[in-house]
């Protein structure tokens, strides 16, 4: 029998973050200002209506944007299949990774001198933080889009539902080095 193993990992907020709330609020007050302005100065009544209007649209777009910043990772193991969703704001769902754990090439401890050694053509960041000491990388060859990393950030669990379906020889690897 599979067995579903499911985590959920919350995107750490940094400083990018904070960068584009305030951005975001900057350009939800700064619109609808500068119709006010451009109203007064042609002495035109229906711009300020049109500016009221606009201020009402982008509170909406700003909380819609600000909102949409607040993003979550889904890790799925069911069945020899090592799945990734990105979780939007909890209201948007997009898929965006879904692998036979058998073709796992590598898993290692996330180092910033082991990332240098390898090449990867495509490196997925779905963890806690992008460069954390906490996260792990798969690595896997793709024919589409050749030598890939994921990094992520699993809890024990977790690779204990990877662990069944690796290579031998990549779970040795991995579970000696603990």
């Amino acid at each position: 029998m599979d067995n579903l193993v499911e985590q959920v990992v919350k995107r750490q907020k940094n400083s990018k973050y904070y960068i584009n709330i305030v951005l975001i609020i900057l350009a939800a007050i700064m619109i609808p200002v500068s119709l006010i302005v451009l109203a007064l100065t042609l002495k035109q009544a229906y711009i300020i209506y049109i500016a009221l209007f606009s201020g009402l649209f982008c509170i909406y777009f700003a909380w819609l944007f600000i909102t949409g910043l607040s993003i979550e990772y889904e890790y799925a193991t069911l069945g020899g299949t090592f799945r990734v969703d990105k979780i939007i704001a909890k209201r948007n769902r997009k898929n965006v990774l879904k692998l036979d754990i058998k073709l796992i090439d590598d898993i290692f401890k996330y180092s910033d001198e082991e990332m240098g050694k390898r090449k990867f053509h495509k490196v997925y960041h779905v963890g806690a933080n992008d460069y954390s000491q906490d996260n792990y990388v798969l690595t896997f060859h793709s024919e589409a889009k050749g030598n890939c990393a994921v990094v992520f950030s699993p809890k024990e669990k977790t690779l204990n539902g990877i662990r069944p379906y690796l290579k031998h020889e990549v779970a040795r690897k991995l579970y000696l080095s603990k």
